[in-house]
């Protein structure tokens, strides 16, 4: 499947997030001197815990793109941030990106949430 009607989004989390999106303790193993595959270990872990922070997380941005919207691609963990990629329908990608914009602003997150809007 192609991806040239999509955008590629990448959608960056202050690890602070974690407190609102998350019910679980798994995230707290996590610490900077952990090797690559103790990380990748971590995520595919969590990633699978329906009570996990980033599945919640995930499933909350999903929920705003819309059903047909977008495809998840990817994770990335740094020691103070995380990283979440989509590719979204250039058709609605604006309109979505918008929407994104005022949940962030409406939940309070703008110090917790960050991303660049492409020019397409």
């Amino acid at each position: 499947m192609g991806h040239k009607n999509y955008v590629y989004q990448c959608f960056v989390f202050d690890n602070r997030i974690k407190q609102i999106f998350y019910s679980g303790k798994d995230f707290e193993r996590f610490n900077k001197k952990m090797a690559m595959e103790e990380r990748l270990e971590l995520a595919l872990e969590m990633f699978f815990d329906k009570e996990a922070f980033m599945p919640a997380l995930v499933h909350k941005i999903e929920d705003l793109l819309g059903e047909g919207n977008f495809i998840y691609d990817f994770w990335e963990f740094g020691d103070d941030d995380f990283s979440l990629y989509w590719f979204i329908k250039k058709s609605i990608y604006h309109k979505k990106m918008k929407l994104i914009r005022q949940w962030v602003k409406y939940e309070e997150l703008e110090e917790l949430v960050w991303f660049e809007e492409e020019d397409v």
